[in-house]
């Protein structure tokens, strides 16, 4: 049994993008730290749920990028004898965390919603359109921070989609705003919110089930996994394999693992070593799976039948 080496460079070039990626996410912390107080003011002082609504959702963007900052240095801490691949799996519970959280402020938002609909409150347009704007642009600005790296890390993709959320309540806030000044037709306020809650929790359920496969060792969904045991029992002398298996160890990690049954005219050791390296080889390009371990089976070798 073996497997292909070059995992360790795919592990180092993961810890690097850990590190790069904390300091990303320490100046979407930082932009949203001094705003989150300005939004909290401008919403107490308007009267805006909207505005409420999204200064609840930038505090929990304050706390989720504190966690993806916390996740990501325990991700890059490195692998020891105990830990063998290190706490990589520590960013996914993170954004697990992180979507889990945005279900919760669309709950919270549905509700105060709902209390709105019976209890209508005086909403102050111009304070409400002024903050809305000003929470746009750092909501903009974070989410921008974040862009080029969340396809990469589902850490940086929870966060991001944090931000995202909250640059959909600052919009929907200023049109809300607009509407208020112009008309001064209230419920618009609600209205909008509803509708971001909607747009958020759709986005958040995404990450949910994406973070949850990852978890329980689902097959990559950019895997498949009857393609890939076709194209191994392509390889000459590879005649049957079981216990295939193919997970995420973490965000753009795929391992493998599988026993080969080999062809009973394969008999020299020598040419095991080639038709593995043939197999990894294939796996690495057509699939991008690095971390592959293949047990070689030879003609007359008896399964393990013990009960697991």
């Amino acid at each position: 049994m073996t497997h292909d080496h070059s995992d360790i460079n795919n592990h180092k070039s993961l810890l690097q993008t850990t590190v790069e990626s904390r300091r990303l996410l320490w100046w979407a912390f930082l932009i949203n730290l001094v705003f989150l107080g300005v939004e909290v003011a401008g919403g107490l002082i308007s009267g805006s749920l909207a505005l409420l609504a999204d200064a609840g959702h930038m505090f929990t963007d304050v706390a989720a990028l504190g966690l993806a900052i916390i996740a990501a240095y325990l991700a890059g801490l490195p692998p020891n004898s105990k830990r063998t691949f290190g706490l990589l799996r520590v960013e996914v519970i993170g954004a697990f965390i992180n979507g889990a959280s945005l279900v919760v402020i669309v709950g919270f938002i549905v509700w105060e919603s709902w209390q709105r609909l019976s209890e209508p409150v005086e909403i102050h347009g111009p304070v409400m359109l002024t903050v809305a704007v000003l929470g746009l642009a750092a909501n903009l600005a974070s989410a921008l921070i974040l862009l080029g790296r969340r396809k990469e890390n589902i850490n940086i993709q929870a966060a991001f989609l944090h931000m995202a959320g909250d640059a959909l309540g600052s919009a929907g806030a200023i049109v809300a705003g607009v509407v208020i000044l112009a008309t001064g037709w209230t419920p618009i306020d609600t209205i909008t919110s509803l509708a971001i809650a909607v747009i958020i929790l759709w986005g958040s359920l995404g990450l949910l089930r994406r973070t949850v496969n990852i978890i329980i060792n689902a097959t990559p969904e950019d895997i498949n996994y009857d393609e890939v045991k076709k194209a191994l029992l392509t390889i000459k002398h590879f005649d049957d394999l079981h216990d295939l298996h193919i997970w995420c160890l973490s965000t753009g990690f795929p391992v493998l693992s599988a026993h080969v049954c080999l062809n009973p005219t394969c008999s020299d050791s020598v040419h095991w070593q080639q038709c593995l390296r043939q197999a990894q080889d294939m796996l690495r390009e057509r699939f991008g799976i690095v971390h592959s371990t293949l047990q070689l089976e030879p003609t007359g070798y008896e399964k393990d039948k013990r009960p697991l």
